[in-house]
């Protein structure tokens, strides 16, 4: 892992964290959305690789409220939102940060068969 590049990817997706709002739900989960899209992106254009990018997302969560506040939110209400609205990389944190809070993953919309 390359971590002159780890701090710079840090450094853009920091300085581009958007507004979470005084206690809006639905503006925490918009910034996350937003974080972990232009992190994709960075791992779509071959920026960096997803080991790095979950470096990166760690590293926001320790140096950045709004980012933790915005991730935590998005990790509670996970199971309501689903993964379409999410990057891979933002679902599979959010499972992540649930993981590390003794909660339930939840799966992939696409992964479930519909009963019949």
């Amino acid at each position: 892992m390359n971590l002159d590049n780890a701090e710079k990817i840090f450094k853009v997706l920091y300085n581009s964290m958007p507004s979470i709002g005084f206690l809006s739900r639905k503006k925490r989960i918009l910034a996350f959305i937003s974080v972990t899209r232009d992190l994709q992106s960075m791992i779509n254009a071959g920026d960096t690789d997803e080991e790095q990018a979950m470096f990166v997302l760690s590293m926001l969560m320790r140096k950045n409220k709004d980012f933790q506040k915005a991730a935590m939110m998005t990790a509670l209400n996970l199971q309501h939102i689903g993964n379409k609205p999410l990057s891979d990389t933002g679902f599979k944190f959010a499972n992540e940060i649930r993981t590390n809070m003794k909660l339930f993953t939840v799966d992939k919309l696409e992964d479930k068969k519909e009963l019949e």
